[in-house]
């Protein structure tokens, strides 16, 4: 099997997560708030901050392939504990496996694919080919939801969405281990904590000492972090949505909720994917990819504001299709910044420093979600949103400034 089918197919698997379209609702089927999934949020980033780069410093040093099995057996480990939790506490444990599970996966898929195209003479194509692994792994979600639908429209629990998880990742596992041998790149065999402890030092004074990859990190907490904290407000509106769905058509609010919630991320996916796959095409528009960044952002901050202000005049319809949008930036945006990290950073610490940049986000939605939570709590959704807006703006006030590559 060609290695760009196994790179698309890890993402195809790893994003049939059934659960993601529905997390909010079951946080909410057992009786959370919105602070209290903010809390949940917060703790799954704070666990991740942790974990983060010294899981980089470890798959740069013990083996990516190794790491990434680690990997999807934590977020395996992570459904079954969601399946069978029924109140708060248990809930942590759950999300405790699934920041492992993020922790040793971000930076390090990316940094093997990139050696694959560094051995094969083909790093000119990063943009492209990252795009178009990234829009299988949308194929995933897109298919995902459909599934996910299914599931809950004829299942009792949003439980089953876990459980079902769990098959694809198995999976998962299969095509991870078929990954040659030269992809598991290591610079040690055995177990050294003064060998990690300055791999990763070294890593963090390349980030944060290089001005322009310093740049990037905090486009990346700023905009990745506004994003990941909005999404978590799609479900509720979409089932504000399916209510009226409901009472007009008398369908059940259930099976309306699942049909309108699988229908707009469908959607979502199959665009994002597209999005994904012609990233390096947009990208060509600009003169520099800082200039698509500071673009992507503006548009982001423009979206936010009127997702908010579709919420506050009751025009759900607009509020849904500015997100939608937003989502279809970050899918355009992602592919571009992987590459400028990839641009700036040695082979070696590859994995290390997009582990930083993945560390910076989480740091970012960490202090976010919990004030965004409360804020939605108390003084609604749109609220929340417009205070996510202004951080959008405030980051393209700071990317406008120009700084050159070192």
């Amino acid at each position: 099997m060609k290695m760009m089918t196994r790179f698309s197919m890890y993402g195809f698997l790893k994003n049939l997560n059934f659960s993601e379209p529905f997390l909010i609702l079951f946080y909410l089927s057992l009786g959370m708030n919105f602070l209290q999934i903010g809390i949940l949020v917060s703790f799954l980033n704070i666990c991740i901050n942790f974990m983060e780069i010294p899981s980089g410093a470890l798959a740069d040093i013990y083996g990516r392939k190794n790491s990434m099995l680690v990997s999807m057996g934590s977020y395996i480990l992570s459904f079954a504990v969601f399946a069978f939790s029924s109140s708060y506490p248990p809930l942590f444990a759950a999300v405790f496996f699934f920041s492992i599970g993020e922790a040793f996966r971000t930076g390090t898929h990316k940094a093997m694919i990139f050696d694959w195209l560094r051995i094969n003479d083909r790093l000119s194509e990063r943009t492209k080919v990252y795009g178009y692994t990234r829009s299988w792994s949308k194929y995933g979600s897109a298919l995902s939801v459909a599934v996910a639908t299914v599931i809950v429209i004829f299942s009792e629990s949003y439980r089953w969405v876990f459980i079902f998880s769990i098959i694809p990742y198995v999976i998962g596992i299969w095509n991870l281990a078929c990954y040659p041998d030269y992809l598991n790149k290591k610079l040690a065999d055995k177990a050294d904590l003064k060998l990690i402890f300055s791999h990763t030092f070294r890593s963090l004074k390349t980030t944060f000492g290089n001005l322009y990859l310093r740049k990037l990190v905090v486009q990346s907490m700023g905009f990745e972090g506004v994003f990941e904290v909005t999404k978590n407000y799609l479900q509720p509106i979409l089932q504000a949505q399916a209510l009226v769905l409901a009472v007009y058509f008398t369908f059940p609010e259930k099976e309306s909720t699942a049909l309108i919630i699988g229908a707009v991320y469908f959607i979502l996916h199959i665009i994002s994917a597209e999005a994904s796959r012609g990233s390096h095409i947009f990208a060509g528009k600009f003169k520099s990819a800082q200039g698509a960044v500071v673009f992507m952002i503006i548009a982001g901050f423009i979206l936010v504001f009127l997702s908010s202000a579709g919420i506050y005049l009751k025009l759900f319809v607009v509020a849904i299709i500015a997100y939608i949008l937003y989502y279809l930036i970050q899918n355009l945006w992602r592919p571009i910044l992987v590459a400028e990290y990839d641009d700036h950073a040695e082979s070696s610490e590859q994995a290390t420093i997009l582990s930083i940049e993945s560390q910076t986000k989480t740091l970012g939605i960490t202090i976010i979600a919990p004030v965004a939570g409360y804020m939605a709590d108390n003084y609604g959704i749109e609220s929340s949103l417009l205070m996510l807006s202004f951080i959008l703006l405030l980051l393209g006030l700071y990317s406008i400034k120009r700084v050159k590559p070192e």
